[in-house]
């Protein structure tokens, strides 16, 4: 067999010419037309869709659905197959023209994210929020195609917490209109009964030869259970009555009240101290049924022999100030008015003159604190019964009228959590008067 040995050149040239073409070719494809990124642009974008928990779904501008993670195909009940390249309204709602209130096509040409707050479910039960936010998806050679990422959040139970909270709201809403009207009428009644409580206090201090007396007088609350009176026996005998009833408020207003009464019941006739503390006990304790109970002090002058009569009934121990500064404390025995029936009170005497101070309070007026910057961990100094009197004696020399507003005063930066009152008194010669 004879082969043209001319042919083999010519043969060879063909074919290197033939895979330089091809590979020049396949650059060629290769770096003007990535197809391969395209495709692994494809992969990765649906990859990250699906790492995606919750709905997403890629729609073109005509509302045709590009791509979609497992998410919104468990969402809508359909297929991928289904949900792709069908339109968005189709396989979210079921219906055959974009959804009222649609706002795709505001993204696309605002190139902005846009938000639909709430939407119904898909199911027909709940809500969901959608946001439409502008993105470029490859699609041949160099181009792309303007879509947006719709992507749904379920908010069915943030909405159902809303709506609950709105719910009770309004119910508090409601309450506390019902609130504030009952406390606008137990205001009102407070106000009458701080009324009938202030009438059955001393219109006026009583006018005296031998004696003057000075006071104030505190309610912490619109009522309060501090109770005081001054009784006129005859012209040489004056009685002065303390009492201060367990609490604060309408409760203890109420035992101060009937303890008034029988105050006044027991007084038309000249009774021994001890006897008409003993009287009043027997009255409280038949007419109160709980646990409240009343402290008392009740004394009489007699101005003819000099002599004070009194008796105690748990009430704090009153102060004398002599006019050379010695404290007396006028202390005696007795249980609190209302608690046993069978209660025996002590009465003692007391020898005053001229120039002698009796001072009568309740223990608000000295069981009251104040705030300081203590190191030991302690930011509060309380006053007590000691300190108040060691304030009581310091006040020997000044000028009557002055006594009450120095106590006060020095008591200014205490806080009081409990009525108080306080009484002062001076004996003086009739003829000083």
């Amino acid at each position: 067999m004879n082969l043209n040995i001319a042919f083999w050149p010519t043969f060879f040239t063909i074919a290197a010419v033939t895979v330089l073409s091809a590979t020049v070719a396949t650059f060629l494809l290769y770096r003007y037309f990535p197809v391969h990124r395209i495709y692994r642009s494809k992969i990765g974008f649906e990859s990250m869709l699906d790492a995606v928990n919750e709905p997403l779904a890629v729609i073109s501008a005509d509302h045709t659905v590009r791509r979609v993670n497992k998410a919104y195909v468990d969402m809508t009940g359909r297929s991928y197959k289904e949900c792709v390249n069908a339109k968005c309204y189709n396989t979210l709602r079921g219906l055959s023209e974009p959804c009222p209130g649609c706002r795709l096509s505001e993204t696309l040409e605002r190139s902005k994210t846009t938000e639909i707050e709430i939407s119904p479910h898909p199911s027909g039960t709940g809500s969901i929020t959608i946001a439409f936010s502008p993105y470029a998806v490859p699609v041949k050679w160099n181009a792309s195609e303007r879509c947006v990422i719709e992507h749904i959040r379920d908010i069915t139970a943030l909405e159902a917490l809303k709506n609950d909270l709105e719910r009770r709201n309004k119910f508090l809403a409601t309450l506390t209109h019902k609130l504030r009207t009952a406390q606008r009428s137990i205001k009102a009644e407070l106000w009458v009964a701080s009324q009938i409580q202030i009438g059955l206090l001393p219109p006026s201090l009583p006018q005296l030869d031998n004696m003057r007396i000075d006071m104030t007088y505190k309610p912490v609350a619109d009522v309060g259970g501090d109770m005081y009176d001054f009784i006129h026996i005859d012209d040489a005998h004056l009685g002065v009555f303390i009492g201060d009833a367990s609490g604060h408020g309408l409760a203890a207003s109420l035992i101060g009240t009937l303890s008034k009464m029988s105050l006044y019941n027991h007084t038309h006739a000249w009774l021994p101290t001890a006897e008409l503390l003993g009287l009043m006990n027997k009255d409280l304790k038949a007419h109160i049924h709980t646990s409240h109970y009343l402290t008392a002090f009740w004394c009489v002058f007699d101005f003819e022999s000099g002599k004070l009569t009194y008796s105690r009934a748990g009430h704090p121990a009153q102060i004398v100030l002599r006019k050379n500064g010695t404290l007396h404390s006028l202390t005696g025995d007795g249980m609190f008015l209302g608690i046993t029936e069978d209660a025996v009170y002590e009465q003692r005497e007391f020898i005053f003159e001229p120039g002698d101070r009796f001072f009568w309070f309740t223990d608000g007026i000295y069981d009251i604190f104040k705030d300081t910057d203590g190191t030991d961990g302690n930011d509060r100094e309380p006053l007590g019964y000691d300190k108040f009197a060691e304030l009581i004696k310091l006040t020997v020399n000044l000028p009557f009228n002055t006594v009450i507003g120095s106590i006060k005063k020095s008591l200014a930066d205490f806080t009081h959590k409990d009525d108080y009152t306080l009484i002062v008194a001076e004996i003086v010669n009739a003829e000083d008067s």
